[in-house]
């Protein structure tokens, strides 16, 4: 898949949720927030989509944090869609459908090493075009983020073949 950067094309910006601690974000969904928050500001016309529901060990849904940390940014809260039940990038996507289904494509926004798979979901489950933005990953947890990505693609595409074998 082609790397695309984003570049105001789409009306909705998909931000996907990473660890919350307590209720503060990890240095993970920080680099994702304040790429959204910036892109935003970039470009007025887009909307938000924040994605992610709140695991067990969470004290808010990381939607829910998303949303704070971009109004604590600057960007109006009309423009942030909250989606909070998420527990995967399938079903960040799946999820937030109601908010952008008609639309020709999606800007997505995650860590740099998550880019792909989660664009490739939003082509094979959803048949989006996709930009994205590539925040920023964590040094100190860059490894373990390849490798468990490397393991989510095995799970993707077996979770695929099986929905696509349903149809």
């Amino acid at each position: 898949m082609k790397r695309r950067t984003a570049d105001g094309t789409y009306r909705y910006v998909l931000v996907l949720g990473a660890k919350v601690n307590g209720i503060r974000p990890s240095s993970a969904l920080r680099y994702r927030i304040e790429a959204a928050a910036a892109y935003a500001n970039q470009y007025p016309h887009v909307e938000l989509i924040a994605s992610g529901g709140q695991g067990p060990d969470e004290g808010m849904a990381e939607a829910r944090v998303i949303a704070r940390e971009l109004m604590a940014r600057g960007i109006d809260e009309t423009r942030i869609h909250i989606e909070a039940e998420s527990t995967s990038t399938v079903e960040n996507f799946q999820l937030s459908r109601p908010i952008w289904d008609g639309a020709p494509g999606l800007t997505i926004v995650t860590n740099d090493f998550h880019v792909r798979r989660a664009r490739l979901v939003g082509r094979l489950y959803f048949g989006l075009s996709t930009d994205a933005l590539y925040a920023k990953t964590p040094t100190a947890t860059k490894l373990k983020y390849v490798v468990r990505e490397q393991l989510a693609y095995v799970k993707l595409f077996i979770n695929y073949m099986r929905w696509k074998w349903r149809l």
